[in-house]
């Protein structure tokens, strides 16, 4: 890292290097067989490199649309961008035996104050160099991210749900779940990080949820989809997790009777042997699908031992328990889902029994080669992988390692490692952000790559629980007064 004086300016200095000449029909094949938004090669369309692009300008301006006739390159999007950015006049006109030049780069960012190395190559391509992530990194990182969801409360407490980044496009579909979920996030973030900001724009996230989207009837209380007056189990289980989560940090138990009463309903959507039902219709409470998706089983039983943490109630831990029955005897472990394993780490608070810690680490085991060497960020294997570690902390605590014979325990810690630096490929770095419509719109936001450069809340959210799992891990065994250090 290069020191140097201080300066309002921030820009971007980009080398090429290791160029290779090609036919555009060898460039358009290449495109089409290389996964979406994931060519990480600077193309020129003329010798004289006058229409050169920077992967980032292909990528960040839709460029690469495959169509029905076999083209992957949109042709309009990169006469627009073209003639905006002065490189072309005119429309640029390609044929099959055109020649290009794809090339790599070697960038730096001047961030006002240091100048910033960025990666060349690949998958981590263009991004800040950090050879390792300390305490203080993921904390900023954790800040930054719950401020960016803050900034998407509205007034009255609702979020903007998200946004295609390339052409600054808002998404207009909506989701209690979701709502609740990256409330909980913020909630978090806001743990970490102290930010007043974040806190107050989860308090009016908090209010729309309790007065907008849950309705009361008699003692129970149900989360509603509005477009179509969903009863989801998962979004009960995800606004129990925002209430707890407010009231753990805040010690505020307004919300305590309305999370007993989101209980109450869970509680009802179990069946003999233990089940969920998953959906039902409001207000007749008809069952809709029994079973939709395997998330919501550990969201539910999460969010009822995380408030059974406040209450002691054990009608909560009664749920959970019989939640776990039917996982263990169905095998829900193969699912390898993280929701299973945060309520496994969170039950063996309670009952540190062999067979929930059995559960968790198969629910880990065999899925660790496939998350470590995913090419996308996909946020939930941190969170996974993590909860997994946290679990294994707790089975030495209780003098159980023999449970841990025959599983790879440093394959989890290196994956730990490997996905919380890989992660930060999904993070807009103001050195990636400058090439989307409007930067200023997802500066510190994630977003999803193959999704068209999706950012939505709980794609943010998943990635802020994951790292505030992962800086608590890195900070475990500091001594106190380094802690101290880091909060100030």
């Amino acid at each position: 890292m290069i020191q140097i004086d201080k300066h309002d300016a921030h820009f971007k200095i980009d080398a090429a290097y290791q160029f290779e000449a090609m036919l555009f029909s060898e460039w358009n094949d290449m495109a089409l067989h290389t996964k979406k938004n994931y060519c990480r090669l600077g193309v020129s369309f003329d010798k004289g490199f006058h229409t050169a692009l920077l992967e980032q300008e292909v990528n960040g301006n839709a460029m690469i649309q495959p169509n029905e006739d076999g083209l992957a390159l949109n042709v309009e999007n990169l006469n627009r961008y073209l003639i905006q950015s002065h490189k072309e006049r005119g429309k640029l006109e390609i044929e099959a035996d055109s020649e290009v030049i794809v090339f790599d780069t070697l960038g730096f960012y001047f961030d006002g104050e240091v100048v910033l190395p960025l990666y060349s190559g690949e998958l981590n391509h263009g991004r800040r160099i950090i050879a390792q992530l300390e305490p203080s990194e993921v904390e900023e990182l954790i800040q930054q991210s719950g401020a960016y969801l803050a900034d998407q409360v509205g007034v009255d407490g609702e979020f903007i749900y998200g946004y295609f980044s390339c052409f600054d496009k808002k998404i207009k579909h909506y989701n209690s779940l979701r709502h609740a979920s990256s409330t909980y996030s913020m909630l978090e973030s806001y743990e970490v990080s102290g930010d007043s900001k974040i806190l107050q724009a989860a308090e009016k996230a908090l209010r729309f949820l309790a007065i907008d989207l849950i309705r009361e009837l008699e003692s129970r209380a149900y989360v509603i989809e509005r477009d179509n007056n969903e009863i989801k189990l998962g979004a009960n289980a995800a606004a129990i997790l925002a209430f707890s989560k407010y009231m753990q940090v805040t010690n505020d138990n307004t919300y305590l009777a309305l999370s007993q009463k989101l209980a109450n309903a869970i509680c009802d959507q179990q069946q003999e042997g233990g089940r969920f039902i998953h959906v039902l219709e409001y207000p007749t409470l008809a069952v809709k699908d029994a079973f939709r998706i395997i998330y919501y089983d550990g969201e539910a039983v999460l969010g009822l031992l995380r408030l059974y943490d406040l209450d002691r109630d054990a009608r909560w831990l009664d749920v959970a328990t019989k939640a776990f029955d039917h996982f263990i005897d169905k095998e829900y472990w193969k699912n390898h889902d993280h929701w299973l394993s945060y309520c496994t780490n969170e039950i063996t608070k309670y009952l540190p029994e062999d067979r929930y810690f059995e559960f968790g680490l198969k629910n880990a085991s065999g899925r660790l080669d496939f998350i470590h060497d995913r090419e996308t960020t996909f946020p939930t294997f941190l969170e996974l992988t993590v909860a997994t570690h946290d679990m294994c902390e707790r089975i030495e605590a209780e003098n159980k390692a023999y449970l841990l014979e025959g599983f790879n325990r440093e394959k989890l810690e290196r994956t730990i490692e490997k996905r919380a630096d890989y992660q930060l490929n999904g993070f807009f770095y103001p050195e990636l952000a400058m090439y989307y419509k409007n930067p200023a719109r997802i500066l510190h936001s994630f977003f999803i790559r193959h999704h068209s450069f999706r950012v939505r809340i709980d794609d943010v959210e998943h990635n802020i629980s994951g790292y505030c799992r992962y800086l608590n891990r890195i900070t475990s065994s500091l001594p106190e007064k380094n802690k101290e250090k880091m909060k100030l």
